[in-house]
C-alpha cells in the first residue's frame, strides 16, 4: 500500500507506526505491561525493590524517548532528556497517586514534557533533511526498507518542527506516548474536546506535510 493510501485510509495507524519508527530501543520492553502490573511495579519500587526500578525504566523509555524527540532538535538531546526524565521518575514514585482513567505511563509523559521544556525551552526543533540517511554498512541490512523507513523518520521530524509548540506537543503525546485525549488533556491542562480538536487539525497538516516531504525525495506516495 503506498504512502499516500496509508495516510488517507488510516492517518492513526500511519502516524503511530511513523512516530514508533522514532525509537532508538534504549533498553526498552518490547511488549508493554498491562496496568495493573505496572502499578504493581510502582509499588514495588517504592518499596525498593530496585528490579522492579529497572522493569519500569524499560517499559516507559522507549515511550519517553518517542514522546520528547519530536520536541527537541536532535537525537542526542532526546537521549539526555530521556535519561533525566526516568531518573526524576525513579526518584519521585512517592508522589504519583493513580488516578482513575488516567494511567502512569501519563504522569511519566508529563515528567518527560515538562523536562524537555526546562532544558531546551528557547531551542526550536531543527527541520530534519529528509535526503539524510544514516550510513548501512551491514550488507544483510534491507537496503531500500532500511532508506525508505530513514527518509520517513527524518520526513516525520521535519514536518514536527515546522508545527506550532502546542500542536507538536499533542501530537507527540497521542502518538509518541500513545495517550489518549483525557491524559492528554489532563497533563496540559486542556479540555479533552480542546484537544481532540486541536489534534484532528494538527494530524491533517502533518500528514499533509509529511506526504509533500516523501513526494519530494523521490519516496513514492
Amino acid at each position: 500500500m503506498s504512502s499516500a493510501a496509508t495516510w488517507r485510509g488510516h492517518p492513526d495507524a500511519w502516524l503511530a507506526s511513523l512516530f514508533g519508527a522514532l525509537s532508538t530501543r534504549l533498553g526498552g520492553d518490547a511488549t508493554p505491561l498491562e496496568e495493573a502490573a505496572i502499578l504493581r511495579l510502582v509499588e514495588a519500587a517504592r518499596a525498593g525493590d530496585r528490579a522492579a526500578g529497572q522493569r519500569l525504566y524499560q517499559q516507559h523509555v522507549d515511550r519517553v524517548y518517542r514522546t520528547v524527540r519530536g520536541l527537541l532538535r536532535s537525537d542526542a538531546d532526546a537521549e539526555e532528556v530521556t535519561q533525566d526524565a526516568l531518573l526524576n521518575m525513579l526518584t519521585h514514585l512517592n508522589g504519583y497517586t493513580p488516578r482513575s482513567g488516567t494511567r502512569f505511563a501519563a504522569w511519566v509523559t508529563t515528567i518527560a514534557v515538562n523536562t524537555a521544556h526546562r532544558r531546551f525551552r528557547r531551542r526550536r526543533p531543527e527541520s530534519a533533511d529528509p535526503n539524510t540517511l544514516p550510513q548501512l554498512a551491514d550488507d544483510s541490512i534491507d537496503l531500500e526498507g532500511a532508506a525508505d523507513a530513514a527518509r520517513q523518520r527524518a520526513a516525520l521530524l521535519a514536518a514536527l518542527a515546522e508545527l506550532p509548540d502546542r500542536e507538536r506537543q499533542i501530537l507527540s503525546m497521542r502518538y509518541g506516548a500513545e495517550l489518549d485525549a483525557a491524559e492528554i488533556a489532563r497533563a496540559l491542562t486542556l479540555d479533552a474536546a480542546n484537544v481532540r480538536k486541536i489534534l484532528e487539525r494538527a494530524r491533517e497538516r502533518l500528514g499533509a506535510r509529511i506526504e509533500a516531504l516523501l513526494k519530494s525525495t523521490g519516496e513514492p506516495t
